[in-house]
């Protein structure tokens, strides 16, 4: 089993804390604050990172029902930086993310679990390059509160996962290039009116 911590358990996790009576509350991921990292290996001695500067998503929660909860994130394949022009102008290509043809990452839940009262499991449909495969997020809740500027509720919530690019078809340069990729997300998600 693939393990990503994407945040959006925690996000469960910060709303299930205390939120009675709200049945199926609808959140939206706050883009401004909100980043999707990952690193990799070169050659077994650095790690290159890099980041998606677009991401979007939605939850649906049910706080009288974790089970009946879900989640949906979509990142613009084009939007990689990894702080070198070339490199992601070939990242975009058919070799790797194939952006024309693919213009979103996405992740959509089948089953959400809660683990304790800081932690949940997420799992779902992981789809990169086309290619779709079942992905298990570990979150944690990073806070819970009511928006000192917006005055409506927020959650946060980070994770980490590792999963293997070669999954997903990327299988350029695997004897220097580490086919295992480390994701870090930070989410923040603003309650929807």
């Amino acid at each position: 089993m693939k393990h990503l911590s994407l945040l959006v358990p925690a996000f469960l996790l910060a709303v299930a804390g205390g939120s009675p009576g709200i049945a199926c509350a609808a959140w939206e991921i706050d883009p401004a604050h909100t980043h999707v990292s990952f690193q990799v290996g070169h050659l077994g001695i650095s790690h290159t990172p890099g980041v998606f500067r677009k991401v979007e998503g939605t939850l649906a929660f049910d706080d009288k029902s974790v089970e009946a909860s879900r989640v949906t994130i979509a990142i613009d394949t084009a939007s990689i930086d990894t702080v070198h022009e070339q490199r992601d102008a070939d990242l975009r290509t058919a070799n790797w993310f194939d952006a024309e043809k693919n213009p979103k990452i996405t992740f959509v839940s089948t089953a959400v679990r809660r683990v304790d009262a800081s932690n949940y499991v997420i799992s779902g449909n992981l789809t990169i390059r086309g290619k779709t495969m079942p992905v298990a997020f570990n979150t944690v809740l990073t806070n819970r509160l009511v928006h000192p500027f917006l005055k409506v509720p927020v959650i946060g919530f980070a994770g980490s996962a590792r999963i293997k690019r070669s999954d997903f078809g990327m299988t350029q340069y695997l004897a220097v290039i580490s086919d295992e990729v480390d994701l870090r997300i930070a989410l923040e998600l603003v309650q929807k009116p």
